[in-house]
């Protein structure tokens, strides 16, 4: 992995501008950059040797299935497809979320846990993750996703208007509970204090709440970053109500 500081906005929106999706280069942010990219299975806790891990991973897929069938609208044809429905859902698996723009990858980066936003906790530096892309397959490919011997990238179906807006993708993981690691990517670590500047700049460009999280959720956590970035003390959380209700002016 190869490691770079972008320590002013300058050269923030300098290398967000630099790589388009011809540079083939995907991105991933995180909002801690001690963050490893480790899968969200891979993060469960250690059950037995890697066979038993397996089959929890099998079984976990499984009851997702047989739960959620009658709730899917367009009806997933393959574990690739059931594997993208359950990451989107928040099931725990071995795929990992990225995006082909970088600006997504940097709201994501630089958006305030809760305990930064409430707690009054200093921003922690961020990072987003450039991964230089290879080996791309789709939902069509021979292989099924818990049999894998590599890494892959995955190109899902486009399962909801949210995983469009965040022009997304996924890499599978072969050793989920082994942070990924490879010659082919690149860390730029930006410091926690550039994170307010950078939203409110990527919400001149359009990249925002309202745009990442179609419906309700956007406009929730788009309140949600008014009330931090018009607070100039520490949040608390029993505040929020109140505060809110002077934003509204009342209605």
């Amino acid at each position: 992995m190869k490691y770079y500081s972008l320590d002013t906005i300058e050269k923030v929106f300098s290398f967000a501008t630099r790589f388009v999706p011809e540079n083939h280069m995907v991105f991933r942010g995180v909002i801690n950059s001690e963050y490893e990219l480790i899968s969200s299975v891979g993060r469960l806790p250690l059950l037995g040797d890697s066979s038993e891990e397996l089959d929890r991973e099998r079984a976990l897929l499984e009851q997702f299935k047989m739960k959620s069938a009658l709730r899917v609208q367009c009806q997933p044809s393959n574990d690739w497809e059931w594997l993208s429905l359950a990451q989107h859902y928040g099931l725990p698996t071995r795929l990992l979320d990225w995006s082909i723009n970088p600006l997504i990858a940097l709201y994501f980066a630089t958006a305030h846990s809760p305990e930064e936003l409430y707690g009054g906790k200093p921003l922690s530096n961020c990072a987003v993750y450039g991964l230089i892309s290879h080996i791309h397959i789709d939902s069509s490919y021979h292989i099924a996703p818990l049999d894998l011997t590599q890494t892959l990238e995955f190109y899902g179906p486009s399962i909801s208007e949210r995983l469009v807006n965040q022009a997304g993708l996924f890499t599978v993981h072969h050793e989920p509970r082994k942070a990924f690691d490879t010659d082919k990517l690149h860390k730029f670590v930006i410091p926690g204090e550039l994170k307010p500047q950078i939203q409110s700049k990527l919400g001149l460009l359009g990249i925002n709440e309202s745009t990442i999280y179609p419906g309700l959720d956007g406009i929730a956590k788009s309140l949600k970053t008014e009330f931090y970035n018009h607070t100039t003390r520490p949040l608390d959380l029993e505040k929020a109500p109140e505060y809110m209700q002077s934003q509204l002016g009342g209605l």
